[in-house]
């Protein structure tokens, strides 16, 4: 949107708490890992997948969640490039 233009946050030097470690999908949720060792869910339809190839992009294999939306229910998980996104989801059901 116009006129609500925010500085892009330094994607290679996120903390613990955002470099992603895996990415799990069962039926209808996602289990993002991080670094720091904490897991979330995330519902399918309320995490999404980007990609930045700036240089404030993540490092290649080196993915980053963001936290997204108004009431703190959505994600964003960005990755250096497109093709990284079906290489990092696993598919696994317990």
């Amino acid at each position: 949107m116009m006129g609500m233009a925010r500085e892009k946050p330094d994607l290679k030097n996120a903390p613990l708490a955002g470099q992603v470690r895996s990415i799990r999908y069962c039926r209808d949720t996602y289990t993002v890992e991080t670094a720091d060792g904490k897991a979330e869910k995330i519902w399918e339809f309320n995490l999404r997948f980007k990609s930045d190839s700036s240089k404030l992009g993540p490092a290649p294999g080196k993915p980053v969640v963001v936290g997204a939306g108004m009431q703190g229910d959505r994600a964003s998980v960005v990755f250096a490039s497109p093709k990284e996104i079906s290489q990092f989801v696993t598919s696994s059901c317990p």
